[in-house]
């Protein structure tokens, strides 16, 4: 009896062994026919069930982050993914492509451009139709328009920043102008809500709303230890988006960069900040040539902004920028509609770009 129980034994084991052995032979043939790696690298942070984060970093463009400073997100329906930006370059994009399928197992096959910023949309050019695979590109028609006309240039900038040739040798690959606000669409996580902003960040800046799960994507509007800029934007229209994104209350938010669970709130308080220091130097007599010497407000969270990434080099073209829109309203002697967001305590930061 001992002999027969010690042979089942040894049968057993041998085939748990046979398969574990042809488990792992098959795993390394599929990594071999799909071309991953037998150990993906791990860029995706789970948000919720079916949406993932691969963050940009939060600092200006460099030689060291090759101009990821603006995050991918990858949203599931199946075994296909909606990709919102695909990053500042064909090389990033291919291995968006590539983490997507070997980390994930997801195909990308619709892309969504925010805004017409080369960090978050030249990646398009990774989704041109090749061995089989397509991607929907989309954007809205402004957003189709600002790339037409700014890529070019964009392309050269972001490459000179990054210290990378094959940045500006990147295809500019258009998106379909088809995305509109209001438009719904459906995902493993439940519904979006398509949100557009017009003369906020940029001439058309998109988020996108999931209220079954309360979270947020705003790309464009969204900051956190970088400064944001004005240069194609409104410091009246950014105000007015981020007062209405406040009042859907999200519990979860994925915004232009990494950082904290308050990233709505600081980017709000930062454009009021930007206003009040123009206001008060509209009242002490100072002209518009002074403008790059404004101090900030006394207080506390000025030395927040003073230490955001790309201060040094955005913080006197947002004055300016600033100072452009709210003298008129001086003038006029409208007051500045900057009043405090209500608090938000639920409110998280999931890493977003």
């Amino acid at each position: 009896m001992i002999g027969h129980a010690l042979a089942g034994l040894a049968l057993s084991l041998a085939l748990s062994l046979a398969l574990l052995l042809g488990l792992s032979h098959d795993l390394r043939a599929q990594a071999i026919s799909t071309g991953c790696p037998a150990t993906p690298s791990r860029h995706w942070e789970a948000v919720v069930p079916g949406v993932w984060v691969w963050p940009g970093a939060a600092e200006d463009i460099n030689p060291d982050n090759h101009g990821h400073v603006a995050s991918q997100v990858l949203i599931a329906r199946g075994r296909s993914a909606t990709l919102i930006d695909p990053g500042p370059g064909l090389a990033h994009g291919l291995a968006v492509i590539e983490s997507a399928r070997c980390e994930l197992g997801l195909d990308v096959n619709r892309v969504l451009d925010s805004h017409a910023h080369a960090e978050n949309v030249l990646g398009n050019a990774a989704f041109l139709p090749r061995q089989g695979m397509t991607a929907r590109l989309e954007a809205t028609p402004t957003t189709r328009a600002a790339m037409t006309e700014r890529c070019a240039a964009c392309s050269a900038s972001i490459a000179r920043a990054a210290a990378d040739p094959a940045l500006a040798a990147t295809p500019i690959v258009l998106p379909e102008p088809s995305l509109a606000n209001g438009q719904r669409w459906d995902s493993d996580a439940g519904s979006w809500l398509t949100l557009e902003f017009r003369s906020a960040h940029s001439e058309s800046d998109l988020a996108w709303w999931n209220e079954r799960e309360r979270l947020l994507i705003a790309p464009g509007l969204i900051y956190q230890d970088r400064l944001p800029e004005l240069a194609q934007g409104s410091w009246l229209g950014w105000i007015a988006a981020l007062r209405e994104l406040h009042r859907l209350q999200p519990t979860r938010v994925a915004g232009q960069s990494p950082g904290s669970s308050r990233g709505l709130q600081a980017t709000y308080r930062y454009l009021c900040d930007l206003g009040q220091a123009v206001r008060r130097a509209l009242e002490s007599g100072q002209s518009a040539a002074e403008a790059s010497r404004i101090e900030w407000p006394a207080h506390a969270g000025s030395a927040e902004w003073a230490g955001w990434a790309g201060h040094a080099e955005r913080h006197g073209f947002n004055l300016q920028r600033a100072w452009r829109e709210l003298e008129p309203l001086w003038i006029q002697g409208d007051p500045l509609a900057c009043p405090a967001l209500d608090p938000d305590p639920q409110l998280q930061m999931s890493s977003g770009n």
